[in-house]
Parts: C-alpha cells; structure tokens; sequence
C-alpha cells in the first residue's frame, strides 16, 4: 500500500533525527513495513535484530508512529528469507580504494609531516556509544575553546584498544583544519623520552625547550611511560608542561589509568595531570561493537550481514582492537575460502579465538560474583524478596548474563528463580538506563565484566 510506505518513511526520517545516522543506519535502514491483518507489520531481518528492536527501540517506534497515524497496532516480526528485499548488492571482497585527488593526498602529507597527526582520525570517523559519548562530546568542547583553564590539561584514559589516541588525533585534526598554522605535534611518551636522551648527549636542551615550548597543541600518547625515567625525563616534562599550560596552550595526553595510578611518577606531575579535566573512555557495549563492525566494514566495501555482525561482537568484548582483528579474520576466511561472509564462515574463522577464551562465563560465575561484590547469598538473588539491597545486585546479575553469555531469556529467567523473560528484558532495560545517569552504577557494572573477565 503506497500509504503505508509513506508512513513508513516519514517514521525512518523521524527516526534518524531522533538518534542520529549512526544509530539509523546500524538498526533502523534495513528494516521494512507492511500493512496486514489490520497491523503495521514491521520487518527485521533476523531474530536478532527483532530482539533489539522490541528491547530498546520499540516503544520510541510506536510513538511515532501513533503520531503520523493517530494510533496504529504495530507487530515486529522477522522476514521469511522469500521477504527480503534485497539492496544493492556490495562486493564480499576488499577492494582497493581509489586514489585520492593529488591535492588532498598532498593536503594529507603535509598534515602528517607538519603534526605527526594521522589525518584518517576524525570525529566524523569516531564511532559514538554510551562508552565514549562524554569523551567525546569533551573533546568537540575543547576544539571550541582550546587552551581553556577549566580542561587544560585534557587527561583521556581507559584500557588498551578503547580509541583514545582517535579521540586525542581528532582535536588535533579539527584544530588544524580550523587554523593550519597552529603548530601543532602529536608524538608517543616515548618519542619525547628519545628527544631528551639526544638533548642531553649534544647538550642541546635550549633547543628542545624552544620547540616544545613554542607549540600551541601538544598530544602526547601513553603518558605512563615516562614514569619509567625517573629523572631529566620527567624533569624537563614538568617545565614544558608548566610553559605551556602558563601561556594558554592546550596540552593533552593519554594514559592507561588514571593520574594518581601511576606508578615511579613524580608527585608534582601527579597533581599537574589531575588539575583539569580527567575523563575515561570505557569498553565499548553491545551496540557499539555492532556499529564498529558496520562502520569498519563499510570502509572496506564489505557487505556485513547483521547476524554476522552481532556474533562476532557477542562474542568479542574487550577492546576496538580485537574486534576489527576478529573481523579481518572473517574477511580474509571468506576470501581463501571463496565463500561470502556468513554466520559459519564467522564461526569457522574465530574457532581459534573462542578456543582461547574456552573458560566462558557462566551463569553460576555471574551470580557468585555478584553475591561476593554486593555482600549477599546464592539464595538471595534467588528468592522472592523485592528489597533495593537485593533487587538491585539481582537485575545488575540478569543484565550481565545477557551481557556475557549465550543463554536465552527464558533460560536466565529461570536461573534466578524460575522468573520469566519479561523480568530479564525489565532487569537489563532499568540496568541499560541507570548506566546513563547514575556514575555508581557505571562503575560497578564495568568493574564487575572486568573481574568476571579475569
């Protein structure tokens, strides 16, 4: 019905304001409507996606789609395989992208000659979730009002593979499209270590505090190592950074923890670091590590079906690192085997990873983490009983087991009390959403898949 499809794609329009072409493009693109048996029928194409849908976009659908109609009953279903309207068909195989216009391959160059910046770590090229949303939202600040006392110095930290040297290369980029003359330079902690050692073997530190100290931008990666130079390293550092901060240049730097956590690091430096603005990137969650896939596979011209995509980030948590190494992984057993991506070929070309990660997590791991981190019994998250103290550590437990392992709803709803699984899909919405506005929460739900991933 012509109606329906203009229905349908005033609700995509709406859709793509509300949570943005990110978001759109990874949930909303591919789905399809229909009007039958008196219901908007709406089309996932795998169960999948059906059941991200209904958990955490449903309700925004519904509304909007009330509003264009005036009230519809709406039903989210999978595709038969015979429904599915194919799109334009991608090719399964890499290739080669074509070459850039001289004058921005030149443009590119003189980039990284002139700051050390990679010019393909953008903001437009960072992709966004719950974990990096307020490091990201810093940074786009700190583009604006460069060199501000209130995030001068800007320390960006988190674990290995989390896209901060992305984040930090993406002010340096948008500062230098925005003044090219700014002088701007990016280096690891220990590039500026093997500046020092040359300074002090041709004695030559006048110079060296003359570069650094005339810079505008200063992005300096890994910052930890220079803990392990106890002495002129760290010294002159202090006196650079000083300079810099004194004259309203911006300096950021990244660090695998956070600044009071480092060790052999000079106390002075310690509160130096801590004295503007400090943020943590986390492990990115589910729907992130999807749209990483997607976005990574779209850069390589690859055609990534959702089912694909949610196995692999189902199943690789840690970091952006591995995640985009599992992908490579696919890609390249799909190409020797001369089949396309499929669930299988995914299967088969991660075998190895899952078998060294064979101790998986387990229903029964989760709940006596949970019981010894929140001080209660097996028999606790078990019973009946509706308490805060108990209920809360119960629904962080179910959020966590449909986090981090492969059972169904039904079957965690029966592992902790023979609940069913509205009680599971309530326990991860109101976990999903306190996550977002309670920092306590955050924190303790990461530091919880941090110690059952130990």
């Amino acid at each position: 019905m012509l109606e329906t499809d203009i229905i349908w794609q005033q609700c995509l329009i709406l859709l793509k304001e509300q949570f943005g072409e990110q978001d759109f493009n990874t949930w909303f693109k591919q789905l399809q409507a229909r009007y039958k048996d008196n219901k908007l029928q709406i089309i996932a194409n795998n169960r999948l996606v059906q059941d991200f849908i209904r958990n955490k976009y449903l309700t925004q659908i519904s509304n909007i789609l009330n509003e264009l109609t005036g009230g519809v009953d709406i039903e989210l279903i999978v595709a038969k395989s015979s429904e599915i309207k194919p799109n334009t068909p991608k090719p399964t195989q890499v290739k080669t992208n074509t070459t850039p216009k001289s004058h921005d391959k030149d443009l590119a160059e003189n980039l990284q000659q002139a700051t050390k910046l990679n010019p393909n770590y953008t903001f437009d090229t960072l992709v966004r979730g719950n974990s990096n949303q307020l490091a990201y939202a810093i940074g786009m600040h700190v583009t604006q009002k460069l060199g501000h006392k209130n995030h001068n110095p800007l320390f960006i930290y988190g674990g290995v593979g989390l896209g901060k040297t992305h984040l930090m290369q993406a002010i340096g980029n948008e500062q230098y499209k925005n003044n090219p003359k700014a002088k701007i330079r990016y280096l690891h902690a220990n590039d500026y270590i093997q500046d020092v050692v040359k300074a002090s073997m041709r004695q030559g530190f006048d110079e060296l505090k003359k570069y650094y100290n005339s810079l505008d931008l200063l992005l300096m990666d890994d910052i930890q190592f220079i803990a392990g130079d106890k002495t002129k390293t760290q010294e002159e550092f202090f006196y650079t950074f000083n300079t810099l901060i004194d004259k309203g240049k911006q300096v950021i730097m990244t660090c695998d923890t956070y600044p009071k956590n480092i060790n052999n690091l000079n106390e002075r430096l310690i509160s130096r670091f801590a004295s503007g603005l400090t943020v943590e990137i986390q492990p990115p969650e589910l729907e992130m590590r999807v749209a990483i896939l997607k976005r990574k596979a779209e850069q390589n011209r690859i055609n990534l079906d959702d089912e694909v995509a949610f196995f692999i980030a189902q199943n690789i948590k840690a970091n952006v690192r591995e995640l985009e190494g599992a992908l490579n992984k696919v890609i390249y057993q799909a190409h020797f085997s001369e089949k396309g991506i499929s669930l299988a070929i995914a299967k088969e070309a991660l075998m190895d990873v899952f078998a060294l990660d064979s101790r998986s997590i387990s229903i029964d791991d989760i709940q006596k983490i949970i019981c010894d981190f929140y001080k209660l019994k097996i028999s606790d998250l078990l019973s009946a009983k509706r308490t805060q103290v108990i209920a809360r550590p119960r629904q962080m437990a179910m959020s966590l087991s449909k986090e981090l392992t492969q059972h169904s709803l039904p079957a965690i709803g029966n592992a902790f009390g023979g609940r069913d699984h509205t009680t599971v899909i309530h326990a991860q919405k109101t976990i999903h959403n306190l996550r977002k506005t309670d920092e306590k929460i955050e924190r303790e739900y990461n530091l919880l898949i941090q110690m059952l991933n130990t």
